[in-house]
């Protein structure tokens, strides 16, 4: 059963339920007020008899012609004595109430059904000025009026549920359209999608910002950001090949030439194995370091320790000045300045950025380490500004070094060994750990990266 019948039937039902229970309650609350009416009318009329005349005159007197005034329409008037009798009666009726004469001590009524007719009767005592009850003032009605308006009553009642009901599918399908349309929108583009593989989104129209609006607007979310990550995958995919690809080539033509020549030749199986072994280290080294992205992207969970960054820094660039003979100069403007982070983590990424600078520039390099907030924000951290006085970046070029696999001088990263992930592993690893990371350069000048990591 699909959305739209069952949002239809759940209308209907709930609204036919509502009927039959204001119905109900409509038809019982009207043929209460409306006999409660009729019974104080029938009282009204019994007491007027009994102010009129004393209970001599109703017990001995003879009042056919006074009684058949106070006769209610097609009704029944008797007057009965202690024994039961009835010593005066009169009525408007033909004959069809029946109903027993019955001597009281006080005020009653009692509602009879005969057939199809309601017969109300009303008894009253019959007293003297002391109390003393000498007889009963019966008085009986058939509530033909009462029958007709239940009848009515009946009637409008039945016309107007059905109405109701009628009304109601039809407002049922029109809201199950209105809930519906954007689930079947949804529902068409993703079929289109899984057909074509080429990304939609849903239109969305100028009312009112209500669930539904919301549920396609996110669903349209989705889809760009699922039509990135497809696109960036593509891409990666595309980079990855390309760039394993040229190692490859490479191994494969020194198989060649060794298959023909290198066993021979000793000088060309050297240049061979040389070249084979290097190429080799460099498809590890790419290997390793999309292992390292994946990873960054994947993992849900990190353990964070406090890590002390000055003693770090320190750490990582006595290191790296023992490999490379380089001047690495750390800056901090505290003693000590902790985050709290992932130790392993933070060492890769200023193992990153050092690398970088090393390899791009001959001069100093400057490590400035100062505590500060995120941008226009109050979070505390610690900010990073690792500076070098290389060649530069060109300015256009800035916005896109992020990427995956991307080179801004393919020859110069050749010959320094880059593969183009390095900064792409440290951005994740900065966002890994909810901080921030710009690039500023000029060309020819140097390069400033700045990393903002936040205290907890």
């Amino acid at each position: 059963m699909s959305i739209k019948t069952k949002v239809t039937l759940l209308t209907s039902i709930w609204l036919i339920g509502i009927l039959v229970v204001v119905n109900c309650i409509v038809y019982v609350s009207f043929i209460h007020i409306a006999t409660n009416n009729e019974r104080e009318l029938l009282i009204n009329k019994a007491e007027s008899l009994l102010q009129k005349f004393s209970a001599a005159d109703l017990l001995e007197g003879d009042l056919s012609d006074s009684l058949a005034y106070f006769l209610p329409d097609n009704g029944l008037l008797r007057i009965v004595n202690r024994d039961g009798v009835v010593v005066q009666s009169a009525r408007s009726d033909d004959g069809s109430i029946s109903v027993d004469s019955e001597y009281v001590r006080s005020m009653e009524t009692e509602l009879y059904r005969q057939g199809d007719e309601q017969i109300l009767v009303a008894r009253l005592p019959i007293q003297e000025d002391d109390g003393l009850v000498l007889g009963t003032l019966e008085m009986a009605e058939q509530l033909e009026v009462l029958e007709g308006n239940i009848n009515i009553l009946i009637s409008i009642l039945v016309v107007s549920t059905i109405c109701a009901i009628g009304v109601s599918l039809l407002s049922g399908v029109m809201l199950s359209k209105l809930i519906v349309r954007p689930i079947s929108n949804m529902v068409r583009t993703m079929e289109e999608i899984e057909q074509s593989l080429v990304f939609h989104k849903i239109p969305l129209t100028d009312g009112g910002k209500d669930e539904l609006y919301m549920m396609a607007a996110t669903f349209n979310r989705m889809m760009d950001r699922i039509e990135q990550s497809f696109l960036r995958q593509h891409q990666f995919v595309s980079d990855a090949s390309h760039e394993l690809k040229t190692p490859i080539t490479v191994i494969e033509g020194y198989a060649k030439m060794l298959q023909r020549w290198g066993l021979k030749d000793e000088k060309v199986g050297q240049e061979a194995v040389n070249s084979i072994y290097g190429e080799a280290v460099r498809m590890k080294a790419i290997a390793q370091q999309l292992l390292d992205l994946a990873k960054l992207e994947n993992e849900f969970e990190m353990v964070k320790t406090e890590v002390e960054l000055v003693s770090m820094c320190e750490e990582v660039a006595g290191m790296l000045r023992k490999l490379f003979h380089r001047e690495i100069r750390i800056i901090p403007s505290d003693n000590r300045l902790t985050i709290k982070g992932n130790r392993v983590q933070i060492k890769q990424l200023l193992m990153i950025i050092l690398d970088n600078a090393i390899k791009y520039s001959q001069k100093r390099i400057d490590l400035i380490l100062t505590s500060a907030t995120f941008g226009d924000t109050t979070i505390p951290g610690v900010e990073i500004r690792i500076k070098d006085y290389g060649i530069g970046i060109p300015r256009d070029e800035l916005t896109r070094v992020f990427e995956r696999f991307y080179r801004v001088d393919q020859a110069r990263h050749r010959k320094t060994g880059g593969t183009g992930l390095g900064l792409s592993i440290a951005r994740a690893i900065v966002h890994r750990h909810d901080g921030a990371i710009r690039i500023e350069s000029e060309e020819h000048e140097g390069t400033e990266v700045i990393v903002f990591l936040p205290s907890q």
